[in-house]
């Protein structure tokens, strides 16, 4: 279960007494600070998504991988940049890089609240180089998927974007002229190795489930992405209006509220973690990546040989 965004600025306004619409824009504020804030600290079952992997980029709004499987009958191992030359795996995959490059840039983005066409004048969009790609826009959090390249200047979002400039609370107005990234800088990488420490390009696709970073909220109906009532959400807000407002010594009153709240979230996770069922070797130990068919002649542990 989750709760709409207007329910718990609703609930703080009221405990604050106070409705003007600065205020909500403030509370909208530390609302996605504290959303985004929390929606990282775990693979929430809400936040996981299933996706499709060809090459080594791998989806620009991933936090950190929960699983990820091929149809090969290899099995991979994760390691760190300084164990890939003398690891004793026979496969091994790391995923400590970072795209340096981007696809597409420019800085005369223009959006629409809650609409998902976003377009740009000088861009030169293609759909071989957009569609299925993600895109950051501006200063805002939110990194969106490119569902359709509709010209070489309109691109159709996955989602409807939320990044909407708050200059005048009372009016917001749609955004032009923002820089935005196509592919941002920094989106992870994956590479497979061999025993040798050389890179080994994937034979196939594989599956890949991950924590992504949810898309801002923007309208009051827009649900929070997270399990159970968002309490914990709800309390990180007043922390944050505590700080700004110079009230330490009270944030740090709710510490033990928030921590409590967390875990009532996640104690309702324990039942899906209970369902999602993880691969594991004769030894139990976890496969990352892959799988050993079985009827396999080769030990699962062969590579120790090495």
């Amino acid at each position: 279960m989750s709760v709409p965004q207007g329910e718990l600025l609703d609930r703080i306004q009221a405990m604050v007494d106070d409705w003007s619409a600065e205020v909500r824009v403030d509370l909208l504020r530390y609302l996605q600070a504290a959303y985004a804030w929390i929606a990282e600290k775990r693979p929430w079952s809400t936040l996981v998504r299933e996706t499709t992997v060809t090459g080594s980029v791998l989806p620009g709004d991933m936090v950190l991988p929960v699983y990820a499987q091929d149809d090969t009958d290899q099995l991979y191992f994760k390691i760190g940049v300084p164990q890939r030359y003398f690891s004793q795996r026979l496969y091994n995959y790391f995923l400590n890089m970072r795209t340096t490059s981007v696809l597409h840039t420019g800085s005369d983005m223009a959006t629409t609240i809650n609409s998902t066409t976003v377009s740009s004048a000088t861009a030169a969009f293609t759909a071989a180089t957009t569609e299925g790609q993600y895109i950051r826009i501006g200063q805002h959090p939110g990194i969106y998927q490119i569902e359709t390249c509709a010209s070489g200047t309109s691109l159709t979002l996955e989602k409807a974007f939320h990044g909407a400039d708050w200059s005048d609370p009372n009016t917001p107005a749609n955004m032009t002229s923002q820089y935005f990234e196509v592919r941002p800088i920094g989106t992870m990488q994956i590479q497979q190795t061999d025993q040798n420490g050389a890179a080994r390009t994937p034979s196939s696709a594989f599956t890949l489930w991950y924590l992504r970073r949810p898309i801002p909220t923007y309208n009051d109906y827009d649900m929070i992405e997270l399990p159970g009532t968002c309490e914990a959400v709800r309390i990180r807000v007043i922390q944050l209006m505590m700080e700004t407002n110079k009230y330490d010594n009270d944030a740090l009153k709710q510490v033990g509220n928030f921590e409590e709240a967390m875990e009532d979230m996640r104690k309702g996770e324990d039942a899906w973690f209970s369902r999602f069922v993880v691969p594991r070797d004769r030894l139990g130990i976890r496969v990352q990546f892959g799988r050993r068919r079985l009827g396999s002649p080769a030990s699962i542990h062969e590579a120790r040989a090495f």
